[in-house]
């Protein structure tokens, strides 16, 4: 491969980064020197695949060839089999992985003052590295997502506007070339952008096998079509459309998976270990769901309802699985045997995990845990996970698969539903077991205790949060509150009094880009 000249780093300001230094420090206590010394500490290469569906990857059971690189990562080092993003969009998801936080707003920035796993790697001597194929992410250097990074390259520092994965490598390659290599440990950040939407692989070759659409997203597709005359006029020729459209997003996946295994190998050094992490920001909706009714049926001209419309391709909105559960996989120090682990986990767990890589003491201010611990089976049991976006907060119990999606004021304004899914039972989310009807709230009685659990735990989480006002876009909507307490559901009162906004805290209503959420 050819190299062009090196692109040149984007850092922040020095007066920004000696104040987002201080910011660090005020925020928690000076870490211990770590564990090991630095020639012992490894390589870290964080991988992000950005709006990539766990169940899309043959390492996770999809019959077709998507990700044979990273089949054979997981092979030698540990997949988790159950992962919850903290958002179903980039912004959010992000800001929560780097921090280690949980986040119950729609943020669009890296919370200030809060420290990045880049900024505490970088203050305990690694080399830091990023390539952002994202356009989002790095829109602007207040958002602060490259906080602690101290070379930074995107579309704006090559010059490449598509930036596919191996524009993404050209520019991995350009900055091995330019920075050889110290005595310092490397944290090198890579987010692919490939799956994205448009799905538009640059690589003709096909990909073996057919694209299936499951049973019942089938079915779910015949249904609207027997509700709609318009959908059935058009049903062939949308499903076809369809079909073309998921062979594309697996091609993207098969690309990246080509480039990530080039790329790790250039990145490897035989004389230090390299700790490699793989996971998504978010999932896609592949036409698996419909939209609710607000969005399409009174706000689309009834002849454009065809099968491709009536049904959600996009990310964020909604919070069903096929938009939070992601994949994740760790190879390297402590991470080796090809384990499978059925334990939830979530993305929140990956910044403990890379600071307990690089020899930093646990930090018990983190909501994640390290995913080390879980694989040793010495971690504490998640009773619940979590997932925030501006319409609506998850909240999934471990014990039994019981899974409450839980309009914001956003999302009642979209007429989303509160919904309550049974996913040992429903794993696809096809019964809402939580309906309003013309009398109200509707639950089976059998449900009403799992509902009032999942309510009180995301009032009791939401209410501790303290990283940014609660606004209206991220605080629980009053009047539905009032309705589940006055029909017994939950206990709790909610989340206490107006915060004030801190300095530089983005609004959390703030709009998404619209080539790179």
């Amino acid at each position: 491969m050819t190299s062009r000249p090196a692109s040149p780093p984007r850092r922040l300001p020095a007066g920004r980064r000696l104040l987002a230094g201080l910011a660090a420090l005020a925020a928690c206590a000076p870490a211990d020197p770590p564990s090991t010394t630095a020639d012992e500490r490894p390589d870290i290469v964080l991988v992000v695949i950005d709006t990539l569906r766990a169940d899309r990857l043959s390492a996770y059971g999809y019959p077709r060839p998507t990700s044979p690189h990273l089949d054979a990562l997981a092979a030698r080092g540990a997949l988790f089999e159950d992962v919850t993003a903290q958002s179903s969009w980039t912004l959010p998801s992000m800001a929560s992985l780097f921090s280690g936080r949980r986040l119950f707003v729609n943020a669009t920035s890296m919370p200030p003052g809060l420290p990045t796993v880049a900024e505490r790697l970088e203050d305990t001597g690694y080399e830091t590295a990023a390539f952002f194929g994202n356009p989002a992410l790095t829109a602007t250097d207040e958002a602060g997502y490259v906080r602690g990074f101290g070379y930074v390259a995107d579309r704006d520092t090559t010059g490449h506007g598509n930036w596919d994965a191996p524009d993404l490598g050209r520019a991995v390659d350009d900055w091995l070339a330019s920075h050889p290599p110290g005595d310092a440990p490397r944290f090198t950040y890579l987010h692919f952008f490939d799956p994205h939407w448009p799905y538009d692989p640059q690589d003709d070759a096909p990909l073996p096998g057919e694209v299936r659409v499951r049973d019942d997203v089938l079915e779910a597709w015949v249904d609207a079509a027997a509700d709609d005359p318009v959908v059935t006029q058009f049903f062939d020729r949308d499903r076809l459309g369809i079909l073309e459209w998921l062979d594309a997003y697996d091609r993207e996946i098969r690309i990246t998976d080509a480039e990530i295994a080039r790329l790790l190998d250039e990145l490897a050094r035989p004389e230090r270990e390299q700790l490699v992490v793989v996971a998504s920001d978010h999932g896609e909706g592949l036409w698996d769901h419909r939209h609710h009714e607000v969005v399409y049926s009174k706000r689309t001209e009834p002849n454009a309802r065809t099968l491709s419309v009536v049904f959600f391709r996009d990310h964020s909105y909604h919070m069903f699985q096929e938009l939070v559960f992601t994949p994740l996989l760790v190879a390297g120090p402590g991470f080796e045997g090809g384990h499978r682990i059925a334990r939830p986990v979530e993305n929140v767990d990956i910044a403990p995990t890379l600071l307990r890589a690089a020899g930093l003491p646990d930090d018990a201010t983190l909501d994640g845990l390290p995913l080390q611990d879980v694989v040793a089976g010495v971690a504490p049991d998640k009773p619940f996970v979590y997932s925030h976006a501006k319409e609506a907060t998850l909240v999934r119990r471990t014990s039994d698969g019981m899974k409450l999606v839980n309009p914001t004021d956003t999302g009642y304004a979209y007429e989303m539903p509160l919904m309550l899914f049974d996913l040992g039972a429903d794993p696809h989310e096809r019964r809402n077991l939580a309906a309003r009807g013309a009398d109200g709230l509707e639950v089976d009685a059998e449900h009403l205790g799992p509902l009032r659990k999942l309510v009180n735990e995301r009032e009791r989480v939401a209410g501790a949060f303290d990283l940014y006002p609660a606004e209206a876009d991220g605080a629980v909507d009053q009047e539905q509150l009032d309705v589940l307490r006055a029909l017994g559901y939950i206990d709790v009162e909610g989340p206490s009094g107006d915060r004030e906004a801190e300095d530089g805290a983005a609004a959390p209503d703030g709009d998404r880009a619209p080539d790179g959420r």
